[in-house]
Protein backbone atom coordinates (compact mmCIF):
# COMPACT_ATOMS: atom_id res chain seq x y z
CA UNK A 1 0.00 0.00 0.00
CA UNK A 2 1.65 3.15 -1.18
CA UNK A 3 0.69 5.35 2.08
CA UNK A 4 2.40 2.52 4.30
CA UNK A 5 5.66 3.22 2.01
CA UNK A 6 5.68 6.87 2.64
CA UNK A 7 4.80 6.83 5.92
CA UNK A 8 7.14 4.29 6.82
CA UNK A 9 5.64 3.08 9.68
CA UNK A 10 8.19 1.25 12.28
CA UNK A 11 6.39 1.14 15.68
CA UNK A 12 5.67 -2.11 17.50
CA UNK A 13 2.14 -3.06 19.28
CA UNK A 14 2.83 -3.05 23.18
CA UNK A 15 2.53 -6.09 25.00
CA UNK A 16 -0.90 -6.52 26.61
CA UNK A 17 -3.73 -9.68 27.02
CA UNK A 18 -6.50 -8.82 24.68
CA UNK A 19 -10.37 -9.40 25.58
CA UNK A 20 -12.50 -9.49 22.48
CA UNK A 21 -14.20 -12.58 22.32
CA UNK A 22 -15.00 -12.82 18.70
CA UNK A 23 -17.75 -15.56 19.59
CA UNK A 24 -19.84 -12.77 21.98
CA UNK A 25 -19.55 -10.51 19.18
CA UNK A 26 -21.35 -13.18 16.90
CA UNK A 27 -24.04 -13.40 19.17
CA UNK A 28 -24.20 -9.99 19.28
CA UNK A 29 -24.42 -9.82 15.84
CA UNK A 30 -27.37 -12.82 15.36
CA UNK A 31 -29.03 -11.12 17.93
CA UNK A 32 -29.56 -8.69 15.94
CA UNK A 33 -30.50 -10.15 13.17
CA UNK A 34 -33.46 -12.09 15.14
CA UNK A 35 -34.76 -8.89 16.36
CA UNK A 36 -37.66 -8.94 14.01
CA UNK A 37 -37.52 -11.07 10.77
CA UNK A 38 -39.96 -9.30 8.96
CA UNK A 39 -38.41 -5.70 8.35
CA UNK A 40 -34.87 -6.23 10.17
CA UNK A 41 -33.85 -2.91 11.33
CA UNK A 42 -35.33 -0.82 8.73
CA UNK A 43 -35.49 2.80 9.90
CA UNK A 44 -39.08 3.91 11.40
CA UNK A 45 -40.07 0.07 11.67
CA UNK A 46 -40.39 -1.93 15.73
CA UNK A 47 -37.11 -3.66 15.05
CA UNK A 48 -35.61 -0.28 14.48
CA UNK A 49 -36.92 0.54 17.95
CA UNK A 50 -36.06 -2.76 19.15
CA UNK A 51 -32.65 -2.69 18.10
CA UNK A 52 -31.83 0.22 19.79
CA UNK A 53 -33.72 -1.24 23.23
CA UNK A 54 -31.31 -4.27 22.90
CA UNK A 55 -27.67 -1.57 22.31
CA UNK A 56 -29.22 -0.39 25.68
CA UNK A 57 -29.88 -4.00 27.36
CA UNK A 58 -26.73 -5.30 26.45
CA UNK A 59 -24.69 -1.99 27.54
CA UNK A 60 -26.59 -2.15 30.86
CA UNK A 61 -25.41 -5.51 31.46
CA UNK A 62 -21.36 -4.95 30.70
CA UNK A 63 -22.03 -1.81 33.61
CA UNK A 64 -23.22 0.87 34.47
CA UNK A 65 -20.26 3.43 33.82
CA UNK A 66 -21.70 4.24 30.85
CA UNK A 67 -23.50 7.40 29.92
CA UNK A 68 -26.63 7.31 27.31
CA UNK A 69 -27.67 9.38 24.80
CA UNK A 70 -30.72 8.94 22.16
CA UNK A 71 -30.21 11.13 19.60
CA UNK A 72 -33.62 11.87 17.28
CA UNK A 73 -34.00 12.92 14.02
CA UNK A 74 -36.20 12.61 11.17
CA UNK A 75 -35.74 12.09 7.41
CA UNK A 76 -39.08 12.87 5.59
CA UNK A 77 -41.10 12.54 8.68
CA UNK A 78 -39.74 8.89 9.56
CA UNK A 79 -38.81 8.80 12.95
CA UNK A 80 -34.59 7.50 13.67
CA UNK A 81 -32.53 7.54 16.16
CA UNK A 82 -28.63 7.42 16.83
CA UNK A 83 -27.17 5.95 19.94
CA UNK A 84 -24.00 7.00 21.87
CA UNK A 85 -22.77 5.36 24.58
CA UNK A 86 -19.77 7.51 26.23
CA UNK A 87 -17.35 5.37 28.59
CA UNK A 88 -14.75 7.19 30.57
CA UNK A 89 -15.58 10.38 30.79
CA UNK A 90 -13.14 12.39 33.09
CA UNK A 91 -11.01 12.29 29.95
CA UNK A 92 -11.50 15.29 27.82
CA UNK A 93 -10.15 13.53 24.76
CA UNK A 94 -12.35 12.05 22.92
CA UNK A 95 -12.14 8.67 20.42
CA UNK A 96 -15.46 7.79 18.57
CA UNK A 97 -16.02 4.10 17.78
CA UNK A 98 -19.05 4.41 15.19
CA UNK A 99 -21.38 1.91 13.11
CA UNK A 100 -24.54 2.37 11.51
CA UNK A 101 -27.29 -0.60 12.49
CA UNK A 102 -29.86 -0.07 10.45
CA UNK A 103 -30.36 -2.74 7.61
CA UNK A 104 -31.69 -1.74 4.22
CA UNK A 105 -35.16 -1.59 3.51
CA UNK A 106 -34.83 -3.02 -0.30
CA UNK A 107 -32.53 -5.47 -1.67
CA UNK A 108 -31.63 -3.71 -4.79
CA UNK A 109 -28.93 -5.63 -5.83
CA UNK A 110 -30.91 -9.26 -5.23
CA UNK A 111 -31.75 -10.10 -8.75
CA UNK A 112 -34.61 -12.68 -7.73
CA UNK A 113 -36.16 -10.36 -4.55
CA UNK A 114 -35.00 -7.25 -5.52
CA UNK A 115 -38.52 -5.88 -3.10
CA UNK A 116 -37.16 -7.74 -0.03
CA UNK A 117 -35.53 -6.53 3.34
CA UNK A 118 -31.58 -7.38 3.79
CA UNK A 119 -31.19 -9.22 6.75
CA UNK A 120 -27.91 -6.99 7.29
CA UNK A 121 -26.01 -9.04 8.73
CA UNK A 122 -22.81 -8.25 7.95
CA UNK A 123 -23.98 -4.56 6.53
CA UNK A 124 -25.01 -3.16 9.82
CA UNK A 125 -24.66 -5.83 12.42
CA UNK A 126 -21.55 -6.87 12.60
CA UNK A 127 -19.87 -3.23 13.01
CA UNK A 128 -22.35 -2.88 15.40
CA UNK A 129 -22.22 -6.40 17.41
CA UNK A 130 -18.15 -5.69 17.38
CA UNK A 131 -18.77 -2.35 19.36
CA UNK A 132 -20.34 -3.77 21.89
CA UNK A 133 -17.82 -6.25 22.13
CA UNK A 134 -15.09 -4.23 22.58
CA UNK A 135 -16.97 -2.03 25.30
CA UNK A 136 -17.23 -5.38 27.40
CA UNK A 137 -13.48 -5.79 26.50
CA UNK A 138 -12.02 -2.93 27.67
CA UNK A 139 -14.61 -1.75 30.46
CA UNK A 140 -12.35 -3.45 33.64
CA UNK A 141 -9.78 -1.22 31.96
CA UNK A 142 -10.61 2.15 32.51
CA UNK A 143 -8.91 3.28 35.39
CA UNK A 144 -5.85 2.39 33.26
CA UNK A 145 -7.18 4.38 30.00
CA UNK A 146 -6.27 7.96 29.10
CA UNK A 147 -9.01 8.69 27.17
CA UNK A 148 -12.92 8.60 26.77
CA UNK A 149 -14.54 6.49 24.57
CA UNK A 150 -17.93 6.96 22.65
CA UNK A 151 -20.07 3.90 21.11
CA UNK A 152 -21.48 5.75 18.39
CA UNK A 153 -24.52 3.72 16.63
CA UNK A 154 -26.11 5.43 13.25
CA UNK A 155 -29.68 4.88 12.21
CA UNK A 156 -30.19 5.89 8.74
CA UNK A 157 -27.05 4.84 6.86
CA UNK A 158 -28.31 2.64 4.17
CA UNK A 159 -31.08 3.94 2.28
CA UNK A 160 -29.19 5.69 -0.62
CA UNK A 161 -29.68 4.96 -3.95
CA UNK A 162 -27.57 2.37 -6.12
CA UNK A 163 -29.20 0.43 -8.20
CA UNK A 164 -32.68 1.92 -6.85
CA UNK A 165 -33.49 3.62 -3.58
CA UNK A 166 -33.73 2.08 -0.23
CA UNK A 167 -35.97 4.03 0.93
CA UNK A 168 -37.27 6.09 -2.06
CA UNK A 169 -35.27 9.97 -1.96
CA UNK A 170 -33.03 9.71 0.85
CA UNK A 171 -29.77 10.00 0.51
CA UNK A 172 -26.68 7.71 2.50
CA UNK A 173 -25.55 8.42 6.15
CA UNK A 174 -28.43 10.38 6.75
CA UNK A 175 -28.12 9.49 10.66
CA UNK A 176 -24.64 10.60 10.86
CA UNK A 177 -25.33 13.93 9.19
CA UNK A 178 -27.28 14.78 11.14
CA UNK A 179 -25.56 13.89 14.61
CA UNK A 180 -22.50 16.56 12.98
CA UNK A 181 -24.66 18.78 12.72
CA UNK A 182 -25.68 18.66 16.47
CA UNK A 183 -22.31 17.48 18.06
CA UNK A 184 -21.67 20.41 19.79
CA UNK A 185 -24.60 19.44 22.16
CA UNK A 186 -23.03 16.18 22.64
CA UNK A 187 -19.79 17.69 24.40
CA UNK A 188 -18.54 20.55 26.19
CA UNK A 189 -16.19 22.28 23.31
CA UNK A 190 -14.17 24.71 25.89
CA UNK A 191 -13.20 21.27 28.30
CA UNK A 192 -13.08 18.52 25.45
CA UNK A 193 -11.65 17.81 22.38
CA UNK A 194 -12.09 14.79 19.83
CA UNK A 195 -9.05 12.75 18.67
CA UNK A 196 -10.07 10.54 16.16
CA UNK A 197 -13.18 8.33 15.12
CA UNK A 198 -12.65 4.73 13.47
CA UNK A 199 -15.67 3.56 11.30
CA UNK A 200 -16.27 0.02 11.12
CA UNK A 201 -18.59 -1.07 8.32
CA UNK A 202 -19.29 -4.62 6.98
CA UNK A 203 -16.89 -6.00 8.92
CA UNK A 204 -17.45 -9.28 10.07
CA UNK A 205 -18.37 -11.41 6.27
CA UNK A 206 -16.22 -14.51 4.68
CA UNK A 207 -13.04 -12.99 2.99
CA UNK A 208 -12.22 -10.35 4.82
CA UNK A 209 -10.45 -7.93 3.21
CA UNK A 210 -9.67 -4.08 4.01
CA UNK A 211 -9.46 -1.10 1.28
CA UNK A 212 -7.74 1.65 1.64
CA UNK A 213 -10.34 4.15 1.86
CA UNK A 214 -9.34 7.24 0.40
CA UNK A 215 -11.89 9.85 2.49
CA UNK A 216 -10.05 8.09 5.78
CA UNK A 217 -7.42 10.37 7.21
CA UNK A 218 -4.74 8.31 5.73
CA UNK A 219 -2.32 8.52 8.83
CA UNK A 220 -4.82 6.91 11.10
CA UNK A 221 -5.82 4.25 8.82
CA UNK A 222 -2.33 3.13 7.99
CA UNK A 223 -2.47 2.56 11.75
CA UNK A 224 -4.75 0.81 11.93
CA UNK A 225 -3.87 -1.57 9.01
CA UNK A 226 -0.16 -1.95 10.72
CA UNK A 227 -1.70 -3.18 13.58
CA UNK A 228 -3.38 -5.42 12.09
CA UNK A 229 -0.02 -6.56 9.56
CA UNK A 230 1.48 -7.10 13.65
CA UNK A 231 -0.76 -9.04 14.77
CA UNK A 232 -0.65 -11.83 11.94
CA UNK A 233 -3.62 -10.37 9.65
CA UNK A 234 -1.43 -9.75 7.31
CA UNK A 235 -4.81 -11.03 4.22
CA UNK A 236 -6.77 -8.89 5.92
CA UNK A 237 -4.66 -5.96 5.75
CA UNK A 238 -2.98 -5.93 2.45
CA UNK A 239 -0.05 -4.20 1.37
CA UNK A 240 -1.23 -3.97 -2.13
CA UNK A 241 -5.19 -2.93 -0.92
CA UNK A 242 -7.48 -1.58 -3.41
CA UNK A 243 -7.79 2.20 -2.97
CA UNK A 244 -11.19 3.61 -3.45
CA UNK A 245 -13.19 6.60 -2.22
CA UNK A 246 -16.64 5.52 -0.07
CA UNK A 247 -19.35 7.50 0.91
CA UNK A 248 -19.85 6.75 4.62
CA UNK A 249 -20.80 7.47 7.96
CA UNK A 250 -17.05 9.43 8.50
CA UNK A 251 -17.19 11.86 6.07
CA UNK A 252 -19.25 13.73 8.02
CA UNK A 253 -16.41 13.93 10.95
CA UNK A 254 -13.75 14.33 8.67
CA UNK A 255 -15.56 17.52 7.25
CA UNK A 256 -15.96 18.87 11.09
CA UNK A 257 -12.00 18.63 11.40
CA UNK A 258 -11.93 15.22 13.18
CA UNK A 259 -9.52 12.46 12.07
CA UNK A 260 -11.13 9.29 10.68
CA UNK A 261 -10.77 6.02 8.94
CA UNK A 262 -13.15 3.66 7.94
CA UNK A 263 -12.40 -0.12 7.71
CA UNK A 264 -14.42 -1.10 5.23
CA UNK A 265 -14.31 -3.72 2.25
CA UNK A 266 -14.80 -3.77 -1.29
CA UNK A 267 -18.80 -4.35 -1.46
CA UNK A 268 -19.24 -3.64 -5.18
CA UNK A 269 -16.88 -6.31 -7.43
CA UNK A 270 -15.88 -8.57 -4.46
CA UNK A 271 -16.26 -12.45 -5.24
CA UNK A 272 -15.25 -13.36 -2.01
CA UNK A 273 -18.25 -11.67 -0.70
CA UNK A 274 -21.04 -11.04 -3.45
CA UNK A 275 -24.03 -10.25 -0.65
CA UNK A 276 -24.17 -6.46 -0.41
CA UNK A 277 -28.00 -5.40 -0.66
CA UNK A 278 -29.03 -8.76 -1.45
CA UNK A 279 -31.23 -10.85 1.21
CA UNK A 280 -27.86 -13.43 1.29
CA UNK A 281 -26.66 -10.76 3.55
CA UNK A 282 -27.15 -13.36 6.16
CA UNK A 283 -25.84 -15.43 9.01
CA UNK A 284 -24.07 -17.97 6.24
CA UNK A 285 -21.47 -15.63 5.37
CA UNK A 286 -20.35 -14.31 8.55
CA UNK A 287 -17.07 -15.32 9.41
CA UNK A 288 -16.04 -15.31 13.61
CA UNK A 289 -12.51 -14.67 12.50
CA UNK A 290 -13.11 -11.43 10.46
CA UNK A 291 -15.38 -10.54 13.60
CA UNK A 292 -11.68 -11.59 16.05
CA UNK A 293 -9.39 -9.49 13.60
CA UNK A 294 -11.46 -6.21 13.79
CA UNK A 295 -12.46 -6.67 17.31
CA UNK A 296 -8.72 -7.59 18.59
CA UNK A 297 -6.84 -4.88 16.10
CA UNK A 298 -9.76 -1.76 17.63
CA UNK A 299 -8.54 -3.33 21.01
CA UNK A 300 -4.61 -3.37 20.34
CA UNK A 301 -5.38 0.09 18.63
CA UNK A 302 -6.64 1.95 21.99
CA UNK A 303 -4.08 0.13 24.26
CA UNK A 304 -1.17 1.33 22.06
CA UNK A 305 -1.97 4.88 22.32
CA UNK A 306 -4.19 5.14 26.09
CA UNK A 307 -2.86 2.21 27.72
CA UNK A 308 -1.10 3.60 31.08
CA UNK A 309 2.17 1.12 30.14
CA UNK A 310 5.92 0.56 30.99
CA UNK A 311 6.24 0.09 27.15
CA UNK A 312 6.50 2.90 24.73
CA UNK A 313 4.86 3.37 22.13
CA UNK A 314 4.69 5.86 19.16
CA UNK A 315 2.35 5.75 16.15
CA UNK A 316 0.37 8.46 14.05
CA UNK A 317 -1.03 10.31 16.73
CA UNK A 318 -2.24 13.25 16.07
CA UNK A 319 -2.81 11.53 12.87
CA UNK A 320 -3.08 14.88 11.60
CA UNK A 321 -0.65 13.53 8.42
CA UNK A 322 -3.28 12.88 5.09
CA UNK A 323 -2.28 11.71 1.84
CA UNK A 324 -4.86 10.56 -0.72
CA UNK A 325 -4.47 8.48 -3.60
CA UNK A 326 -5.80 8.63 -6.93
CA UNK A 327 -8.83 5.59 -6.68
CA UNK A 328 -7.50 1.57 -8.34
CA UNK A 329 -10.34 2.27 -10.58
CA UNK A 330 -9.36 6.07 -12.22
CA UNK A 331 -5.50 4.71 -11.77
CA UNK A 332 -5.99 2.02 -14.23
CA UNK A 333 -8.01 3.77 -16.50
CA UNK A 334 -5.70 6.92 -16.41
CA UNK A 335 -2.82 4.08 -16.94
CA UNK A 336 -4.42 2.48 -19.70
CA UNK A 337 -4.58 6.17 -21.32
CA UNK A 338 -1.37 6.82 -20.87
CA UNK A 339 -0.17 3.60 -22.67
CA UNK A 340 -2.74 3.99 -25.47
CA UNK A 341 -1.48 7.64 -26.12
CA UNK A 342 1.44 6.77 -26.12
CA UNK A 343 1.44 3.60 -28.46
CA UNK A 344 -0.33 6.15 -31.18
CA UNK A 345 3.07 8.31 -30.42
CA UNK A 346 5.16 5.26 -31.40
CA UNK A 347 3.18 4.31 -34.38
CA UNK A 348 2.74 7.82 -35.87
CA UNK A 349 6.93 8.28 -35.60
CA UNK A 350 7.59 4.69 -36.72
CA UNK A 351 4.79 5.97 -39.79
CA UNK A 352 6.63 8.66 -40.70
CA UNK A 353 10.01 6.83 -40.35
CA UNK A 354 9.12 4.58 -42.73
CA UNK A 355 7.46 7.30 -45.39
CA UNK A 356 11.35 9.35 -45.16
CA UNK A 357 12.80 5.72 -45.53
CA UNK A 358 10.65 5.29 -48.62
CA UNK A 359 12.15 8.56 -50.24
Amino acid sequence: MIPYLLYNIHFRNIHVELKFNESSAYKYLKDQININSTHYRIPGTQGREECAKYFISKFQEIGSNFSLILHNFTVDNVDCQNVLFKFNENQPNILILGSHYDSRAKATKDSTNPNSPVPGANDGASGSAVLIELARSIYNRSFDLTVQIWFLFFDAEDQGYDWNYGIPGWDWCEGSKKFVEDIESFYNSTAEYFDAMILLDMVGGTGLKFINEQYSTSSLLNELFEIGRQMGYRNEFPFNSLSQSITDDHISFVNYGIPSADLIINFWNNPHWPYHHTIEDNLFHISNFSLEVTGRTIEQFIYNNYLESDEEYQGNFPWKGDLNLLDTTTFIIILTLIIIIGLIIIITILKRFKRISAI
